[in-house]
């Protein structure tokens, strides 16, 4: 699932920090980052334009950590997927960040994570109209596309453009039902649904099949912190400056929005929990 993204990277502030903030960011990146970068910078303000697997944070977090005065903006963009991004980095620390392909449409992400790296669940959606949510759920070991509206959730079997499950739910009960003959999914809101789901994983995972030289320097974070690497895992770096550590052990983000926390909730009740062969 994973595309190839353009991100841009700014700083702006005082010329003396510009120019040590440039010097170490690219020290970084030649050293670590294996992709080619390009440079507009201008007068009192840094630019850098990446096109790779997903945006190049480390060298421009540990920058930010060591030049705590000077605020970076990222901004990232899947032409293919129609999705995009922002994120705003200051004193080393992930501070501010957006993604989807419908800014305008209310919603938001939710993970939770073991304290050995294990990607428990993570829930990304928005709402489509009134009364009707979309979104996408990853496990470390499997993951699907979803639609929930009034009494109802239905879920994907991986990511293919079928229904393959349904729950009818009246207040604390639902009826469970694998779908047979499962449903064809309507090519635009399969559209949207891989958009979701594609700029998503752009920024937050990284999958084991993925080609080795994407993932080497995940896979070598991983290894360092002693983390257990799945099929899906979360990238170090939001989990090291963007989850804050669970009191019962572990990493935890919770949606901002209060509806999408609710479906974030829906989704790890019955989809996570469902009786699978």
């Amino acid at each position: 699932m994973a595309r190839r993204i353009t991100a841009t990277i700014t700083v702006e502030g005082d010329a003396a920090l510009l120019a040590a903030f440039r010097r170490r960011a690219n020290e970084l990146l030649d050293a670590g980052f294996g992709e080619p970068y390009r440079e507009l910078h201008t007068a009192g303000r840094l630019d850098w334009r990446v096109k790779a697997a997903g945006v190049p944070y480390p060298p421009f977090v540990t920058a930010s950590e060591e030049l705590p005065d000077l605020v970076v903006e990222v901004q990232w963009e899947d032409e293919a997927g129609g999705t995009s991004g922002r994120s705003t980095i200051r004193g080393g620390r992930l501070a501010q960040q957006s993604a989807g392909g419908a800014p305008e449409a209310a919603g938001g992400c939710e993970l939770r994570v073991g304290a050995d790296g294990t990607l428990a669940i993570a829930v990304v959606c928005r709402r489509r109209r009134p009364g009707e949510w979309i979104g996408y759920a990853v496990t470390a070991a499997q993951h699907a596309f979803f639609r929930a509206g009034t009494g109802m959730l239905e879920a994907t079997d991986g990511v293919e453009g079928e229904w393959a499950e349904r729950w009818t739910i009246a207040g604390d009960r639902a009826d469970y039902a694998e779908l047979a003959p499962r449903e064809p999914i309507e090519p635009g809101l399969l559209d949207e649904l891989d958009r979701l789901a594609s700029g998503f994983a752009a920024d937050w995972i990284w999958f084991d099949d993925s080609p080795p030289e994407e993932t080497a320097v995940e896979r070598a974070r991983y290894a360092a912190y002693g983390f257990k690497a799945n099929p899906a895992n979360v990238r170090s770096l939001k989990l090291r400056t963007v989850l804050a550590e669970s009191p019962g052990g572990g990493f935890v983000l919770e949606a901002t929005d209060p509806e999408a926390r609710g479906i974030a909730a829906l989704v790890a009740r019955h989809w996570l929990q469902a009786p699978r062969h």
